[in-house]
């Protein structure tokens, strides 16, 4: 292995450990809105990537990082704060097939994921039920769902019965395809 490559490891596991310590309510990362602070001046509420490159050593070429499933801590004693979507309305009483995500505004590939379920809400809103849970911001939701990765989406049925779940980046027309598949008529 290169040593550019270990340079890249080595500062990606420490982001990692430092952003867990900020999750977990030690101390803060950048991207992090303090409690006093708004949520809006926070840079991942401007739509700012969270996910870091490695610094780039001289002569090695580097990669942007691919949209990864990002591994979720959700184990916390602190209560949870404000959720930043509204609430999701209970999977029983839902009427229409629903796709609900499970992830974060702090992930990269969840940030992708928004556009999609924006898409989704465009195309399919008259037929689909589209939720978004941020799993830092209620991480009993989580816990509830089993979610270890994120982003994570669920597929319901009309009933409410879970049909299937998908890691990862999930694009607006798999999504059809899944559905249909599954037998549920979009």
């Amino acid at each position: 292995m290169k040593n550019g490559s270990k340079i890249a490891i080595v500062a990606l596991l420490a982001m990692a450990v430092a952003a867990t310590f900020a999750l977990r309510g030690g101390k803060r990362a950048e991207y992090v809105a303090a409690p006093e602070q708004p949520a809006a001046t926070a840079p991942a509420a401007q739509g700012v990537a969270t996910r870091a490159t490695a610094p780039e050593a001289p002569g090695v070429a580097t990669q942007t990082p691919a949209l990864e499933p990002v591994p979720v801590a959700v184990a916390t004693k602190e209560p949870a704060m404000p959720a930043a979507v509204p609430a999701t309305r209970a999977v029983a009483a839902a009427a229409k097939p629903r796709l609900l995500e499970l992830g974060s505004m702090r992930c990269q590939a969840c940030l992708e994921m928004a556009k999609v379920l924006d898409a989704l809400r465009a195309s399919q809103g008259e037929k689909l039920q589209v939720d978004f849970i941020d799993v830092f911001e209620q991480p009993e939701a989580a816990d509830r769902h089993k979610i270890s990765l994120i982003p994570t989406q669920i597929l319901f049925d009309s009933s409410g019965k879970e049909i299937f779940r998908h890691t990862g980046y999930f694009s607006h027309d798999d999504i059809l395809v899944k559905f249909g598949e599954l037998g549920v008529k979009l």
